[in-house]
């Protein structure tokens, strides 16, 4: 029999409060950009940004955790460099993360929500799997591949990361073409407190060669910058023809058939994102850019559990002739 002494500590381990600020966050973006993630993965950057997310200064930051090894001119020169990389929003009187940042206790009362979403958006997926079958088997340009591989590239790279996202943000009801961060770049950004899963553990990519668009799809980003020509016999390449019955199929699939359960639900997530700290400075859509991007994982992660796709062990890199 536990004594009561001890439940009454691990009671108090259980729903102790984590500190207001601490580096326990998991980082992520959509579309994948490799400048954010080697800056947000340096703890201290963690560390300012959920200071700034608090009200806190770079000064106040360094005398609250009393850590030598932060020093509050070199915490200044980083929110300089945030704000550069259009990570950090400033004001005349504050500085705010421009990005979603969820405390743990926020994604619990998200939970269900995320939950109900998965399960329900999955069973849409899944009752119209057939024609993605269909359509992955009519693929010419990857018929040398395990069918499972192909239907992993069309269903998640080309369907959740690719057609439905580019759907929301033509409709531009829920979700918009990302922010522009710096000079050039386009993505949305998150910080979660102490839950990976949380923070988009899929990464896509994409570059131009030759013409192409290369796609790299998985859980790491591609370490070598591969051509059309040495993806040929060893990857999906679609030419011409098939590249635009490919994208085609695409958009109409996720315009007519996976738009419409979001749409029909619409009040639902603003008011979901009514819950954050964030939501009083964050527009609704980078609420909604995250909570789908967090949906679209657990709907991968179900369909390999069915064992109708195989995900990569790293990634799977793919070409398709891009519109001229």
């Amino acid at each position: 029999m536990v004594k009561p002494i001890v439940t009454a500590v691990l009671l108090i381990i259980l729903f102790a409060e984590k500190p207001k600020v601490h580096s326990d966050f998991h980082f992520g973006t959509f579309p994948a950009n490799r400048e954010a993630e080697n800056m947000m993965n340096d703890e201290k950057a963690r560390l300012l940004m959920v200071a700034q997310h608090v009200g806190w200064s770079a000064e106040k930051l360094a005398k609250e955790l009393k850590d030598q090894k932060l020093v509050a001119t070199e915490l200044v020169k980083m929110l300089d460099d945030m704000e550069d990389s259009g990570l950090l929003r400033r004001g005349d009187y504050d500085s705010k993360p421009a990005m979603v940042v969820i405390r743990e206790r926020e994604f619990d009362r998200l939970k269900d929500s995320l939950n109900r979403t998965t399960q329900e958006f999955t069973k849409v997926v899944e009752d119209n799997w057939k024609q993605i079958e269909d359509f992955a088997a009519s693929l010419e340009g990857s018929k040398h591949l395990p069918r499972e591989r192909v239907l992993y590239e069309v269903a998640v790279s080309g369907i959740l990361l690719g057609g439905l996202v580019d759907a929301f943000w033509e409709d531009a009801t829920m979700m918009l073409n990302p922010p522009r961060r710096g000079r050039s770049n386009r993505y949305y950004a998150w910080l979660i407190e102490s839950n990976p899963q949380g923070a988009l553990r899929l990464k896509r990519e994409i570059r131009e060669s030759s013409g192409y668009r290369i796609v790299t799809i998985g859980n790491t980003l591609a370490e070598e910058k591969l051509n059309p020509d040495d993806l040929r016999g060893k990857a999906s390449v679609y030419d011409e023809a098939e590249a635009r019955r490919y994208r085609t199929f695409i958009s109409v699939f996720c315009r007519d058939k996976l738009l419409p359960y979001f749409k029909s639900r619409r009040n639902d997530y603003l008011k979901l994102g009514s819950v954050l700290q964030a939501g009083t400075h964050i527009a609704a859509a980078e609420f909604f850019a995250w909570y789908y991007f967090t949906v679209a994982n657990g709907v991968v992660d179900n369909l390999a559990a069915s064992k109708r796709i195989s995900p990569p062990e790293n990634l799977y890199t793919y070409a398709i002739l891009a519109p001229r």
